[in-house]
């Protein structure tokens, strides 16, 4: 009787999973269980993953599989590595895992505009799966419209990489746990060394200047509002803090604080002749598998290298990347799809998935203070607690998370080219904002008109 009524609730998930012609592109019908419905795993599935750290993901993936196994045995588990430019093809075309992996950034593409998502409330309400243990910001980027698509795996958010013997030779110390932007200058004013000839032999921080995920802190943290999700507008320079937090960032190069990878003319000559990372202090980066490239970095060239949490701004917006898994929406086996999945919500899933190197940092409360996550280095060595130091002021580092993809793809191109063109005196940053701007805001009020 049991697998009968299974088999009738799987195909009640499947046709509420059909798109409805007449529905708008951003509504989608969920999934209902029977009030006495019983979950009960078994049978198949298969996971698709991509090896974000190489060979140790894939060890942090047969943790969670074995550890989901010993609570529901009757589930068979097959593994599919693939790489991150297949996932869109792949999952597009149906020949995905009936699980899969995902980020934040792609939550949009596969659940709204693919229709590959299942959304899982009903399966956290029938499970009594508490949400309450998850940062609320990490929780809802798994989100839309309220409704739970990709299961948070683990988080990573920026920290500044810092050179201590670059720091150790100019009288410095690291950084306070709580350093602000003004100590942030003050060390770049001590560490920056110009030349005769005006060219810069040192300076304080190296930044990657065409992506979005390195602007996103400023443009919140200086107290702006650069995205109106409620009238379907942006503001990069109808609101002044905005602007102000994005002139930061050229406000450090003129000064001979900050190189960018794509620094051109005259100011570009200035850093021509620095390298990574001997003649910089601080690196911020995003990714926490990032750690062990550049503490190998560092060694290599007799360095030593510590980490430090990026300096309180005005209004606190530390940008980061949460990745996840998502249960794919024509599986055959919802249950054990599900239950997969929505195990990483579990201590024991996270525990599992983040106690191996190429797991990350947990997505829960109570996983981030277990400790398990701080490895591969000593604690005395490696300052672990910089990544964790602010998870109330998480912020997403991509557009593709807040605006529909149409309206990121006017900011991703845009902001690849502010720097250079400043810097050629081809368009002030100022001009290209308020040229962003407008095509932004026209592009989504033709969107929201034919929505």
């Amino acid at each position: 009787m049991k697998k009968i009524i299974r088999i009738v609730v799987f195909a009640l998930l499947v046709c509420l999973l059909i798109p409805v012609t007449a529905c708008k592109r951003d509504e989608y019908v969920v999934p209902v269980l029977p009030e006495d419905y019983e979950v009960d795993p078994s049978g198949r599935i298969k996971v698709s993953t991509y090896l974000r750290s190489g060979k140790d993901s894939e060890i942090a993936l047969d943790n969670w599989i074995k550890e989901y196994n010993d609570k529901y045995p009757k589930v068979k588990i097959r593994k599919e590595i693939i790489s991150w430019s297949d996932f869109p093809v792949q999952v597009a075309s149906g020949d995905i895992g009936d699980v899969y992996y995902s980020s934040d950034v792609d939550v949009y593409k596969y659940a709204i505009q693919y229709k590959a998502a299942m959304p899982l409330d009903a399966y956290v309400e029938n499970l009594n799966i508490d949400i309450t243990a998850l940062y609320t910001s990490v929780y809802d980027l798994g989100c839309y419209n309220g409704l739970l698509y990709m299961v948070p795996s683990d988080i990573s958010q920026t920290v500044y990489y810092t050179n201590t013997t670059l720091l150790e030779q100019e009288g410095l110390s690291l950084p306070p746990m709580d350093w602000t932007w003004d100590d942030l200058l003050e060390y770049c004013s001590r560490i920056r060394k110009e030349n005769e000839d005006g060219t810069y032999s040192q300076t304080a921080i190296y930044i990657e200047g065409a992506q979005t995920c390195y602007f996103m802190p400023f443009f919140s943290g200086w107290g702006g509002k650069w995205v109106d999700s409620v009238n379907k507008k942006v503001n990069f320079v109808s609101d002044e803090k905005v602007l102000k937090g994005v002139g930061q960032i050229f406000e450090l190069i003129d000064k001979g604080y900050a190189s960018a990878d794509n620094l051109r003319g005259e100011i570009a000559a200035k850093y021509k002749g620095l390298q990574y990372p001997q003649n910089y202090a601080f690196y911020p980066v995003i990714l926490w598998q990032s750690r062990v490239t550049l503490w190998n970095m560092h060694e290599e060239l007799g360095l030593k290298m510590d980490v430090s949490p990026v300096p309180k701004t005005p209004v606190l917006a530390v940008s980061g990347d949460v990745f996840g898994y998502i249960a794919y929406s024509k599986t055959k086996n919802p249950d054990a799809a599900a239950t997969f999945s929505l195990f990483l919500l579990s201590q024991e899933g996270q525990v599992a998935f983040n106690n191996r190197v190429g797991g990350g940092i947990p997505c829960t409360k109570e996983g981030i203070e277990s400790g398990i996550w701080r490895i591969p280095y000593e604690e005395s060595e490696f300052r672990y607690d910089a990544f964790t130091v602010y998870p109330e002021a998480f912020i997403a580092s991509w557009a593709e998370c807040y605006v529909p993809p149409e309206i990121a793809e006017i900011i991703n191109k845009y902001i690849a080219t502010i720097i250079p063109e400043h810097y050629t005196n081809t368009r002030s940053y100022d001009n290209t904002l308020k040229a962003l701007e407008q095509q932004c805001n026209e592009t989504w009020a033709e969107l929201y008109n034919e929505g």
